[in-house]
C-alpha cells in the first residue's frame, strides 16, 4: 500500500467513525452556513494532510479532534466578532442520529445548553464541546495541550456555571 493510499484509507476511516462529530464541531464554531461550509472544507483538507504524518501514537479519534481543535481555533481567531454562533433554531438540523425530533423536551434542553455554551469564552466553549462529545479529561488534554487536571477543573467549573444558568427560569420574550 502506498503512502497516499494509506493516507486515503485513514481519511475514509476517520470520516466513517467521526464524520458526524466533525460536522457538529464545525457547527459549534461557526453559525453562518457559508462560513461553516468553508470551515468544514478547511478541516477536511487539514485532516487529510495531517494523516500523512499519523503514526498511531494516539487514537485516531484523538488525532481527528486535535486537528479539528487546531483548525477551529484558527477559524475563531480569524473571524472573531464577525458572526454570532449557532442560533437556537439551527441546532435541530445538526447531523446526529442521537437527536430524535420526537423528543421535543430533550431537544429544547439541548438548545438551551448550546446557547449557553456558545456564550462561553473560546477555550471554555471548546472544552465543553469536546466534553459533550463524550471525551474524557485525558483525551481533551491530549487534544488541547492543557493538563488533564486543568481540563477536569475547568469542565467542573463550567458545568457548575451552566447548571446555575439552567436552574434560573427563562424570561418570556
Amino acid at each position: 500500500m502506498t503512502a497516499d493510499s494509506s493516507q486515503d484509507a485513514l481519511y475514509r476511516q476517520a470520516l466513517a467513525a467521526h464524520g458526524a462529530e466533525l460536522a457538529r464541531c464545525c457547527a459549534g464554531y461557526e453559525r453562518d452556513p457559508a462560513l461553516r461550509q468553508e470551515l468544514q472544507q478547511e478541516l477536511h483538507l487539514a485532516l487529510w494532510q495531517s494523516l500523512a504524518t499519523f503514526r498511531g501514537d494516539c487514537s485516531l479519534r484523538t488525532w481527528v479532534y486535535r486537528v479539528a481543535h487546531n483548525v477551529g481555533a484558527r477559524h475563531v481567531q480569524q473571524h472573531a466578532g464577525k458572526a454570532p454562533m449557532l442560533a437556537l433554531d439551527e441546532i435541530e438540523h445538526l447531523p446526529d442520529e442521537r437527536l430524535d425530533p420526537g423528543h421535543t423536551e430533550r431537544r429544547l434542553d439541548l438548545q438551551r445548553v448550546m446557547a449557553l455554551v456558545h456564550r462561553l469564552a473560546a477555550l471554555d466553549r471548546e472544552l465543553m464541546l469536546l466534553y459533550l462529545e463524550g471525551l474524557d479529561a485525558a483525551s481533551i488534554a491530549d487534544i488541547t495541550g492543557l493538563s488533564a487536571r486543568n481540563v477536569a477543573t475547568k469542565i467542573h467549573r463550567i458545568k457548575a456555571l451552566l447548571a446555575r444558568q439552567l436552574a434560573t427560569p427563562r424570561s418570556s420574550p
